[in-house]
């Protein structure tokens, strides 16, 4: 099996103007050969910010408010020292080759952040630990919140920046605010992977998801997909908009039905991961922050990613439908969690905006209507004289 091919680094500039972003876009798509691609900041894994323009420190002071962790590249005339450690400094006017070199350090930075979402937490052998577990517990608190809880510390850092964001609250009045939450899955693998599902329940075949990315292969009657690589070389494909243009889809032959050595999942936890890859705590395009949500069934949680506080999320829609910010509200928890177990829900029709009462409440029986009452009413009729009561 050939290796799938280096995934392109997300990269943004801020306080950068269309000449200087031009002069971007062809070095990465000529002496980069497209190792880099640009893009907007809430979907970039490294940027580059000149300090340079104004106003450049306060961009720069806002950014690490933002996004305290984010690897940066700083560009200026007038040199600094840079003593933070995802932080690096390249002076103007700025060689290529140190640019370059500046963008595979963070690149190598990031990478190795990324490389702990294949490592689980080590276990804690403390001895502290081994006295508690012979211990009884006789002050617990009640089992569905000490379950929520144990589920909110399972994700690692990386693994939560992977899969939910860093992305702070946002105040839904705020137009400008509103529109950063926003994604629109058509554009990413997570829309195409729906097309080519689509495909394959029309036709009863199964389908090759042809791309940049390793071989996605969707078996329709079994209801698996395989992906021959490993989840860290296909995230990033997850994570660019229309990198899914002009890509075909096909139904595959026998040979290929037969093929293995890939790693396999069931369709609902594979779209479920691009949905949460895809959203980094945003929300599909369209989504009512102020509608109930519903959940239609309880998630089998043994075979998705648990993001921090689904479970509790989960509890509270299974218990009544309630909108994204009261969910947020009244969990006190950062939004982004809610949203990211939305869209992922949202992915596999598991979860869903109320669009009427019988979303919410039970339908009401039937009355029925008492006999006694007809035969009154008739006996009236006779006595007024009414002959059509008779």
């Amino acid at each position: 099996m050939t290796n799938p091919p280096l995934s392109p680094t997300r990269m943004a500039a801020i306080g950068m103007d269309q000449r200087q972003r031009n002069a971007l876009h062809m070095l990465f798509s000529t002496k980069c050969d497209n190792r880099y691609v640009l893009m907007e900041e809430d979907a970039s894994e490294i940027c580059i910010l000149d300090l340079d323009v104004f106003g450049g420190e306060r961009l720069w002071e806002e950014f690490r408010e933002r996004h305290p962790q984010r690897p940066l590249i700083l560009v200026s005339l007038k040199a600094r020292e840079i003593s933070d450690d995802v932080t690096l400094f390249v002076e103007k006017p700025i060689p290529v080759d140190r640019l370059i070199d500046a963008i595979e350090q963070q690149r190598r930075h990031l990478s190795a952040k990324i490389e702990d979402l294949a490592q689980p937490p080590p276990p804690d052998t403390s001895p502290r630990l081994a006295e508690q577990a012979e211990q009884p517990d006789t002050q617990q608190p009640p089992r569905k919140k000490r379950t929520a809880r144990k589920a909110a510390s399972l994700m690692s850092e990386s693994m939560e920046w992977a899969f939910v964001g860093t992305s702070p609250d946002i105040d839904p009045k705020d137009p400008q605010q509103l529109a950063k939450i926003y994604y629109n899955p058509e554009h990413y693998l997570q829309g195409h992977m729906q097309l080519a599902l689509n495909l394959a329940a029309r036709h009863n075949k199964n389908v090759g998801v042809e791309g940049p990315w390793p071989a996605i292969r969707l078996y329709f009657e079994g209801r698996k997909i395989r992906v021959s690589a490993e989840e860290r070389q296909l995230r990033p494909y997850c994570t660019i908009p229309d990198a899914i243009l002009k890509v075909p889809l096909r139904f595959l032959d026998e040979e290929e039905n037969a093929a293995g050595g890939a790693r396999e999942y069931s369709i609902d936890a594979f779209h479920w991961q691009l949905a949460l890859w895809a959203s980094r705590g945003r929300l599909p395009k369209g989504t009512d922050l102020f509608r109930p949500v519903y959940l239609r069934r309880w998630p089998n949680f043994t075979r998705l990613v648990v993001t921090p506080y689904a479970l509790a999320i989960a509890a509270l829609w299974a218990e009544q439908p309630r909108s994204l910010i009261d969910t947020a509200q009244t969990l006190n928890i950062p939004q982004r969690y809610v949203f990211a177990f939305y869209s992922a829900a949202k992915a596999i029709q598991m979860a869903g905006e109320t669009r009427c009462a019988a979303d919410t409440l039970p339908a009401p029986s039937a009355v029925e209507k008492p006999k006694h009452r007809g035969l009154l009413r008739r006996l009236m009729g006779r006595l007024r004289g009414d002959k059509k009561q008779i």
